[in-house]
């Protein structure tokens, strides 16, 4: 079959970009999915999002991870999207860009300032539909719903007024260029009901004779000829089957697929290709290199009485909350479980934050804690990690998945910054509003006390917040560890680019999915030759220049 574009990977970048081609420049698109339609009411249902994840689902892929000799030899679970729409369709749907500060560090490491919180601020705006804010910062028409919570768990509350109570200042916006505060999470939903990519972007084309979508396609490898990428080789239905682009082929297939499949179409570290007996076309030694991720430490306790969501999908209460959802499309079932946040710097209380609290109104999962009952949960995720993995190859079988390394802890700064936390949100807990509902602290438990007993509960017990990136990042062109040039081209190649998270220089600080998701806007018309004006730091307009 012979196409104009292939994208690869039905995930955030997938869905806009497979949309955009298709909707804009009536292009034929091949659209692959290694995972499932969209077609669960799970997906729809906010508070499914914690069925999912916790109870295991189709849905969702998990990559266990390499013995981490940073976390006493243990492996992770780490889950990703595997369904069209990818995280979007199962994640805690958490509408946050970073800050600018982020995005000063990609354009440093691109040298583009369209890479700038400038640059990307039209797609963030083009893209966005939020039902609150509608100014410089923030699009009202967009297709992608932006709402405030429909409902809030008692120990939502509280926690806004516990941090309010440590002086961190009511944030009525995390989204226009700064982070620090406390406040209440906006989220892709609607009316009650996640919009997720599939339902922003792909959805309006479905119909559309000139996108095909695949599920349960699994791509083997890129096909070349000479070194440009003219289609994929791709398995589904017992039948491996050969596609041609006749324009690029896109890869969207996330931080773990796309350094997967770059290495087993040959573009990677040449002695780890050679090894596994995979024929070198680009040595390129970045791939699969500088994987970052949001990994988290967690303080759980008891409360006494409901302050939360545990038992509300059980018994009467169970059928209550579904009869109030489907009537209205409110109540517990239309949260995402997690309806609040706050950003700190513990060390510099003015500086740029490092940490990113949650609080959740059950008592986070682990196998040592007590049978869970009425409870809560005070996370911490460390937004600037610096600690840095790799995804490599497991063999050159494509049916094998990514050996994932993400060496969380590697860093003594990084478990230095998460005790740190834990000292934090436990003096949170031993206060009002907290101090009067709070009956017992599971984990860590009091018992644990030193810096040392912390450590080890951490690396114990640390798991991701599920934003991994920068496995295949941008860089400039002299930047030799760097995959791709600053417009996303993969070096080495022609035809052939990477919209996904794995294209970025450095993490940023807060859930990655609306980041994504711009990125690839801006990613579409780079790629097709489009100029658009970025203010410059001094005021002056840089036009950015075509290919």
């Amino acid at each position: 079959m012979d196409y104009d574009y292939i994208v690869i990977g039905a995930g955030s970048a997938g869905c806009v970009t497979a949309s955009r081609l298709v909707r804009e420049w009536g292009a034929k698109v091949l659209l692959l999915e290694a995972g499932l339609p969209a077609n669960s009411a799970l997906i729809r249902m906010p508070a499914g999002t914690f069925k999912m994840l916790f109870n295991g689902s189709p849905y969702i892929k998990r990559y266990t991870t390499a013995h981490q000799s940073s976390l006493g030899d243990r492996t992770v679970s780490i889950p990703q999207g595997n369904v069209v729409g990818g995280g979007s369709s199962v994640n805690a749907m958490a509408y946050t860009r970073g800050s600018r500060a982020d995005y000063d560090r990609w354009v440093a490491a691109t040298g583009d300032p369209g890479w700038s919180w400038d640059g990307l601020i039209p797609y963030f705006r083009k893209q966005e539909g939020n039902q609150r804010l509608d100014n410089e910062a923030h699009g009202a028409d967009g297709p992608l719903k932006v709402s405030d919570p429909l409902y809030r768990a008692d120990v939502a509350d509280r926690f806004v007024r516990a941090m309010q109570r440590q002086g961190l200042p009511f944030a009525t916006d995390f989204n226009a260029g700064t982070l620090r505060g406390v406040g209440y999470m906006q989220t892709t939903t609607h009316g009650g009901q996640r919009c997720s990519a599939a339902d922003a972007f792909l959805a309006p084309v479905m119909a559309d004779p000139r996108l095909s979508l695949i599920t349960q396609a699994n791509v083997h490898r890129i096909l070349f000829n000479g070194d440009r990428a003219i289609g994929v080789e791709y398995m589904t239905g017992g039948t491996l089957v050969r596609a041609r682009a006749s324009a690029e082929v896109i890869v969207c297939a996330g931080a773990f697929a796309t350094p997967k499949l770059l290495m087993l179409s040959g573009i990677g570290p040449a002695a780890h290709l050679r090894e596994l007996g995979v024929d070198v076309r680009v040595d390129s030694p970045g791939v699969g290199e500088h994987l970052q991720d949001h990994n988290v430490a967690v303080v759980s306790m008891t409360t006494r009485g409901q302050h939360g969501y545990f038992g509300e999908d059980r018994g009467r209460r169970a059928l209550l909350n579904g009869l109030q959802y489907l009537a209205f499309h409110n109540g517990p079932i239309a949260s995402n479980g997690a309806e609040t946040m706050a950003f700190v710097n513990l060390r510099v209380p003015d500086g740029e934050p490092d940490l990113q609290l949650y609080c959740i109104g059950v008592m986070w999962p682990d196998p040592q804690a007590p049978k869970p009952t009425y409870g809560m949960t005070l996370m911490a995720n460390l937004v600037q990690p610096r600690s840095r993995g790799t995804v490599r190859l497991i063999s050159a079988d494509p049916t094998d998945d990514a050996l994932v390394s993400p060496n969380w802890l590697a860093d003594d700064g990084d478990t230095e910054r998460l005790v740190e936390a834990i000292r934090y949100l436990r003096g949170i807990a031993a206060r009002e509003p907290f101090v009067s509902i709070v009956t017992e602290e599971v984990g860590p438990g009091t018992r644990l006390q030193s810096d040392d007993a912390l450590s080890d509960y951490i690396r114990r017990t640390t798991e991701s917040n599920y934003h991994p990136v920068g496995t295949c990042r941008m860089g400039r062109p002299n930047d030799f560890m760097s995959v791709l040039t600053p417009d996303l081209k993969v070096k080495g190649a022609n035809g052939l680019r990477v919209f996904d998270a794995s294209m970025m220089p450095s993490i940023i600080s807060s859930n990655t999915n609306a980041t994504v998701m711009a990125v690839a806007d801006r990613a579409v018309d780079i790629m097709m030759s489009r100029t658009m004006a970025v203010p410059s730091a001094g005021g002056d307009v840089l036009a950015m220049q075509p290919e």
